[in-house]
């Protein structure tokens, strides 16, 4: 079963205060879909951050929130979305190994680095790619 956002609380009681935050669930939910989840483990594959699979979309998916109730620019919440990340990734087996920065491609705004991860934990979840005629 993929990762929920009380999963996410639950594993880091340090993040409660975000316990009813509805931008917060929103961010998990949109790290959560499958797309991105399936970008992330095929950039730690790489060898790179596992946001690099989707820290642009992120970024733009904040930057269309309505007054957001969660700051990017505060280093805290920006850890709060590594642990998000982290909470995600660890049914598929993946756990955080080292910090690395983000290269300048990416351009992002709010995060300057973020956690390289390895398969290296018991997974419940795993990614299945397969090619099926329509």
């Amino acid at each position: 079963m993929k990762a929920t956002y009380a999963d996410f609380l639950a594993a880091n009681p340090n993040c409660s205060k975000f316990d009813a935050n509805t931008d917060a669930i929103a961010i998990f939910d949109f790290l959560n879909r499958d797309a991105n989840i399936i970008s992330m483990i095929d950039s730690a594959k790489m060898g790179k951050p596992a946001l690099s699979g989707c820290i642009s979309e992120l970024e733009i998916f904040y930057s269309q929130m309505q007054n957001p109730t969660i700051d990017l620019t505060d280093g805290f919440t920006r850890t709060v979305i590594g642990r998000m990340v982290k909470a995600i990734l660890e049914p598929f087996g993946y756990l955080p190994t080292v910090q690395k920065s983000f290269p300048k491609k990416y351009s992002v705004k709010y995060f300057s680095s973020a956690s390289c991860y390895k398969e290296s934990g018991p997974a419940t979840m795993r990614v299945v790619k397969h090619i099926e005629e329509i």
